[in-house]
């Protein structure tokens, strides 16, 4: 199953990268920085793994590419303005991410912080009010790139309350399913799985060296 994940991941990396070059065959240059920031956004986690040994689960890598992907493909192919719901549909995967990666920077905080402790219900809580605050920021900058930049983000406040509303509910599913995921597996199991431990000492001997060479 997560070499399929794997695989699946590739050929989506490759379909935006097809994107970026049919963007400069058929002059649609406005999708080719979109393309390849969200292709280079879906090799960092492939980039933790090689320079600080963080791995991520597989299935998270992959609803990282997959989020991106239907971002770039629906951009390229107008599925935002053909295809009903599309808008909704990857803000509530894009929220569904955030919440996830929230969710594991948040248990990695609570591990290696003497100061600070989460409750499962407060950190449940906390990944509610997080991928919401994301989901208004990015609403945020959907209206200032209208005004700005004269684009078509936003279709009005229905709209945009809808897109708040799903990102709501992913963030409320994402929370549920982490704090149930931690009942089975305990904090200090899940964060050894994406060896912190390696990366916080070749960070410390990053520095170790800046400071020596400074």
């Amino acid at each position: 199953m997560k070499e399929r994940l794997r695989l699946a991941s590739r050929a989506m990396q490759a379909g935006m990268v097809a994107v970026a070059i049919a963007g400069v065959v058929t002059d649609n240059l406005i999708r080719v920085p979109a393309a390849i920031f969200a292709l280079f956004v879906s090799f960092i986690p492939s980039i933790l793994r090689r320079d600080l040994k963080i791995t991520l689960p597989v299935e998270l890598n992959f609803w990282i590419v997959l989020a991106l992907s239907l971002h770039v493909i629906g951009g390229f192919s107008g599925f935002y303005d053909t295809i009903p719901g599309w808008d909704h549909l990857t803000h509530m995967m894009s929220a569904s991410l955030i919440g996830a990666l929230g969710f594991v920077s948040v248990v990695i905080i609570d591990k290696y912080s003497e100061s600070v402790h989460l409750p499962k219900p407060f950190l449940a809580f906390f990944i509610v009010m997080f991928t919401m605050a994301m989901g208004v920021l990015w609403e945020l900058m959907e209206f200032a790139s209208d005004s700005i930049a004269h684009s078509k983000l936003q279709y009005g406040l229905t709209d945009t309350m809808v897109d708040l509303l799903f990102d709501g509910f992913s963030g409320f599913v994402v929370a549920i399913v982490g704090v149930r995921y931690l009942v089975q597996v305990s904090p200090e199991h899940f964060v050894e799985s994406l060896n912190v431990d390696h990366a916080r000492r070749r960070l410390s001997e990053f520095n170790v060296r800046r400071r020596k060479a400074a």
